[in-house]
């Protein structure tokens, strides 16, 4: 046989469930907020990942056009075509980490 619960008992009772609720929700959106900071760092962490890869990319082509201005009888139409694609790579880059 259960005893009725006091007025005491049933207040405490009524605030341990709003407790327990709030927890729940908090926990909820806690959930939510890391997914979301964690997208949203994953996406920034691609986005400089792949910005270093056309900075290394670029500086590859700038070392093959340096290396030809050195060597003799250079072509410089193609040397100034590397540069160029470097600097773009470079330009390309920069856009890549603006976005992300």
């Amino acid at each position: 046989m259960t005893t009725p619960l006091t007025a005491l008992e049933r207040d405490l009772l009524s605030c341990v469930e709003r407790l327990v609720t709030a927890c729940e929700v908090s926990a909820k959106e806690l959930s939510g907020l890391e997914a979301r900071s964690t997208t949203g760092m994953q996406s920034q962490m691609d986005g400089l990942a792949a910005c270093v890869s056309v900075l290394i990319q670029s500086q590859v082509v700038s070392v093959a056009a340096l290396h030809g201005l050195l060597s003799e009888g250079s072509n410089y139409g193609r040397l100034r075509t590397q540069l160029e694609t470097s600097l773009k790579l470079v330009k390309a880059a920069e856009e890549r980490l603006k976005q992300s």
